[in-house]
C-alpha cells in the first residue's frame, strides 16, 4: 500500500485522525496528529539520512530533566525492538523506525505509539487541553504551529507574533561589522586548505564532506565576523569557500613534490606550483575537487542565508472540510 492509505490505516489503530498536507514533516500526504493520554502526538512517514522513515513525534509541558526522560526511554527494552531514539528536548520527543521495502506492521507501529506514550507517563506532565504558554483553559486550541502540534489560545498566539517581529526588527537593526567578518573569514578559508591539503596528502583522497565542512566554517565565520547574513557575506562565502579547497590542492601538490624530489619547503617551490597550478590541476585529475568545491560552496550559500523570523499559526483542516 502507499504512504497514504498505509496511514490511513494507521489512523484507525491509534485514534490519530489524518490530516493530509498538514503537519512537523510537510508531505503531501500529511500526518497523523491528535493527543494520546494528553500528550500531543503526531505520526508520519518521510526520509531520513535517504531511507523511509516512520516517524513518532510526541510532545508534553516543559520538563527541566529531558535527559532523565532520555535515559528512561534508551533503557526500555520493548522499545528499543523498533526503531531508536532520534531527538529529545524540554518539551518534545521524536523516535524514528527507519526500513527498507516494507512499512512496519500497522499493529506494531501502534503499539510503539502507546508504548512511547506509556515511558512518558510519571516522568513528565500532559497537556490537559491548557494552552502551553499561559496554562489558561478557557480557550486553547489543539493546531499547528509552524508544522508542530500545540496548544495556544488567541491571546498567546498574539503574544507569540509581537514577540517574532520585534525580534525580526532587532536582528535587522543590528550594524554589519563587514572588516571583522572578512577576516574572520578570510582565516576560516586558510583554515580549511591547511585541512584539506594536509587530509588529501595523507590519505590521498578527497571528499565531499570535506568540501561542506570547509563551506560551513566560513559561512559561520563570516556571520560571526559580520554580526548578522549579509548579502557581501553571501557572496563571499562560496569565494572564499572555492578559493580554499583550491589552495588546499596547491599545499597537497606541493607536499607531494618535497616528497618525490626530497626537497624543503620554500616560498619558491609554492609560488611555481601557484604559477603552474592549472595545469597541474588538470593533469592531476582536479575535477573532482573543482566538483567538491562547488558543492562546498553551493552549501555554504544554503548555510549562510537569511535567519527566518516568522510563526505560522493555522487551524487543523481534514481535506473537504
Amino acid at each position: 500500500m502507499n504512504n497514504k492509505e498505509y496511514l490511513a490505516q494507521l489512523s484507525m489503530q491509534t485514534g490519530l485522525t489524518l490530516y493530509p498536507g498538514q503537519g512537523p514533516w510537510k508531505t503531501k500526504m500529511g500526518s497523523l496528529i491528535g493527543t494520546k493520554d494528553g500528550f500531543l502526538a503526531a505520526v508520519g512517514i518521510t526520509q531520513v539520512n535517504r531511507s523511509s522513515a516512520l516517524v513518532i513525534l510526541l510532545r508534553f509541558q516543559k520538563s527541566g530533566q529531558p535527559e532523565l526522560l532520555k535515559a528512561l526511554v534508551e533503557q526500555n527494552a520493548a522499545l528499543k525492538k523498533h526503531g531508536k531514539l532520534a531527538e529529545i528536548g524540554p518539551d518534545f520527543l521524536r523516535w524514528q523506525w527507519t526500513y527498507v521495502l516494507s512499512k512496519p506492521k500497522l499493529e506494531e507501529a501502534a503499539q510503539l505509539l502507546a508504548a512511547l506514550v506509556e515511558s512518558l507517563k510519571g516522568a513528565v506532565m500532559p497537556f490537559a487541553s491548557r494552552c502551553e504558554n499561559c496554562q489558561s483553559s478557557s480557550s486553547a486550541d489543539l493546531l499547528l504551529m509552524n508544522g508542530l502540534p500545540v496548544y495556544y489560545c488567541s491571546g498567546c498566539r498574539e503574544k507569540v507574533r509581537q514577540e517574532v517581529d520585534q525580534v525580526a526588527l532587532q536582528y535587522e537593526a543590528i550594524e554589519p561589522n563587514y572588516p571583522n567578518g572578512i577576516l574572520l573569514g578570510v582565516l576560516a578559508a586558510l583554515a580549511g586548505a591547511l585541512a584539506w591539503g594536509g587530509i588529501a596528502y595523507s590519505l590521498n583522497r578527497i571528499f565531499l564532506w570535506g568540501a561542506i565542512g570547509i563551506g560551513y566554517l566560513v559561512a559561520l565565520a563570516i556571520i560571526k565576523g559580520t554580526g548578522k547574513v549579509t548579502r557581501l557575506g553571501q557572496i563571499l562565502t562560496p569565494v572564499l569557500t572555492l578559493a580554499s579547497i583550491l589552495f588546499g590542492d596547491a599545499i597537497f601538490f606541493t607536499l607531494t613534490v618535497m616528497k618525490q624530489e626530497n626537497i624543503p619547503f620554500s616560498g619558491h617551490l609554492l609560488k611555481t606550483i601557484l604559477q603552474h597550478f592549472v595545469e597541474i590541476e588538470r593533469q592531476g585529475g582536479g575535477i573532482a575537487s573543482v566538483l567538491f568545491a562547488l558543492g562546498g560552496a553551493a552549501y555554504a550559500v544554503y548555510a549562510a542565508r537569511k535567519p527566518e523570523f516568522a510563526v505560522k499559526f493555522e487551524p487543523l483542516t481534514i481535506a473537504g472540510n
